[in-house]
């Protein structure tokens, strides 16, 4: 991605599914970077709620069952 003044992006964790998540979900409201990030133009109107309903999923990741990294305790 190139940097310039006519756009700025929200990175994520690329080894999650979240972008591909985005993508599926608000196709024609974002631009995307690979993986990594949904890119926004300066200056235009934001989609509020989609923005809003992506960084709620970012956020709230970890605190879904199926993304929880396994913890080991030792016993004894």
């Amino acid at each position: 991605m190139h940097s310039g003044h006519d756009h700025f992006a929200v990175f994520f964790h690329c080894r999650t599914g979240l972008v591909p998540t985005f993508r599926a979900l608000y196709p024609d409201e974002f631009t995307f970077h690979g993986r990594r990030a949904i890119v926004l133009p300066v200056g235009s109107s934001l989609p509020a709620y989609a923005l809003r309903h992506c960084l709620t999923l970012a956020l709230t990741y970890h605190l879904h069952p199926e993304h929880r990294q396994r913890r080991l305790i030792p016993s004894g």
